[in-house]
């Protein structure tokens, strides 16, 4: 696991710097896509505050069998997963 304290701070930058300069992103990519891009900026700046932001990488055993319980058993792409309190 690698924890990673000055990425929340990046995330905030960016989305600061997206509402900033939401004309010009209009007028260079769009309305729509802007609109997406803003909405999301406003939506996830409101959750950053106090944000850990980890990355964690697992490993196969060597077996190339996991036990029962293991990360096998994550929700794969379009599956619900459960997500932990930030």
């Amino acid at each position: 696991m690698d924890e990673r304290p000055a990425e929340p701070g990046m995330w905030e930058r960016l989305y600061r710097l997206w509402i900033a300069h939401a004309d010009e992103l209009r007028s260079n990519l769009g309305v729509l896509q802007a609109q997406n891009m803003l909405r999301e900026a406003h939506r996830v700046l409101r959750t950053l505050s106090g944000r850990r932001a980890v990355l964690l990488a697992l490993r196969r055993p060597v077996s190339g069998q996991a036990k029962p319980g293991a990360a096998d058993t994550l929700a794969g792409p379009g599956q619900p997963c459960e997500r932990t309190q930030q």
